[in-house]
């Protein structure tokens, strides 16, 4: 019995420690439009079991430079989702964020593929003034609450910071 206790106790305990997403910089691959490209990260370790990237450039006066990402209209309309599919559907409205000190929306999308299955989008669109960042966090496999915290880290880091400021 104290055993079996220990072994649960143990399994427990690993469970409880898993791995937290790891993103290092990556080549950006995708089209090219008016907005050039941006910076890019794939998820280097075992935490991130859809193969996540993300994907984030800055935009110049395509927000409402007055009241920022207000809606999920705004969202649709300057959000990178259709970069990584031609078809692509919102799983639930958006939610208000935050990526620093910049304000916005987030939403879920669901990008079919009738070969390679279903790709998972998390579009995060921050603004100030007439200045957005967008970001987009694709997956395999549904994007996790410890990916997208690992994300918006990446994009909280001085090195990005500046690199968007610089835009």
């Amino acid at each position: 019995m104290i055993r079996a206790v220990i072994l649960a106790m143990t399994v427990w305990s690993a469970a409880s420690f898993a791995a937290e997403p790891v993103w290092r910089a990556a080549d950006w691959g995708r089209p090219i439009d008016n907005w050039g490209t941006g910076m890019a990260f794939v998820c280097d370790n075992d935490a991130c079991p859809g193969g996540a990237r993300l994907f984030a450039r800055t935009k110049v006066g395509f927000c409402n430079c007055y009241s920022g990402v207000a809606d999920d209209e705004e969202i649709d309309r300057i959000g990178d989702v259709d970069l990584h599919g031609e078809t692509f559907n919102p799983v639930a409205p958006g939610v208000v964020t935050e990526v620093g000190p910049l304000k916005g929306r987030k939403r879920l999308f669901d990008i079919p593929n009738r070969w390679f299955g279903t790709t998972h989008v998390l579009s995060i669109v921050v603004a100030t003034d007439c200045k957005a960042v967008v970001a987009t966090i694709v997956s395999g496999t549904a994007v996790t609450p410890e990916e997208e915290r690992a994300a918006v880290a990446v994009l909280n880091d001085k090195p990005f910071q500046e690199w968007a400021a610089n835009q």
